[in-house]
């Protein structure tokens, strides 16, 4: 059993900044083809002491990809079909990572995301319903609703909104978070966990 130096209120939990990219919107019919679980630590930074999860997917159904999905992910299925991992032999390295974790027994991943309900509704469809509750906290962190609570929170007090978009590339350039790569999965999963923290390190009052 391994305890981990996250925030206080989640221990002996962990806390992961999540991020997929799939082959299109619809989860269930359209799947997950890179996928990137970073841990991180309790000032809410990349946690050095575990690898992260990240690894490249081959779609089983090429056919049903979305052409606006490839052009924002760039990434080539058939060179993908041709050598990454399958989505069974993918599923199952990712039981053996998060076994390797060493939680507690019945603790789990706090997921943090941009748009947690999008990467929910695919890694329900990828590692079923029973897995999922495994693996991840039914309470994440989204940075996007943090953003949308935000800006209702400006609305409310007659004082405009803050964020023009909740979307990750614009409310990182507002607040100065660099992203290295946009819409590779580790690379948005990084630029997420910077953002919550930027937006924990506001000053609201």
């Amino acid at each position: 059993m391994r305890v981990y130096s996250s925030l206080v209120n989640i221990q002996p939990n962990i806390m992961a900044a999540v991020d997929v990219e799939t082959t299109g919107r619809m989860a269930g019919y359209h799947e997950i083809i890179q996928i990137a679980v970073q841990p991180l630590d309790s000032n809410i930074e990349l946690n050095e002491t575990v690898q992260p999860f990240y690894m490249l997917v081959a779609p089983n159904y090429p056919e049903r990809a979305e052409k606006e999905a490839n052009s924002i992910h760039g990434l080539n299925l058939q060179e993908l079909c041709d050598t990454a991992i399958s989505q069974e032999r993918a599923i199952d390295m990712f039981y053996e990572w998060f076994d390797a974790l060493g939680l507690p027994h019945k603790k789990s991943i706090v997921p943090l995301a941009h748009n947690w309900s999008f990467e929910a509704g695919f890694l329900k469809a990828w590692l079923g319903l029973d897995g999922f509750d495994q693996c991840f906290h039914p309470h994440p962190r989204d940075s996007m609703q943090l953003g949308i609570a935000i800006n209702d929170r400006c609305a409310f007090r007659a004082e405009g909104t803050l964020f023009k978009s909740v979307g990750l590339p614009a409310m990182c350039r507002q607040l100065g978070v660099p992203v290295i790569k946009s819409h590779d999965a580790l690379a948005d999963a990084i630029a997420e966990a910077k953002l919550y923290r930027a937006l924990m390190q506001m000053q609201l009052i």
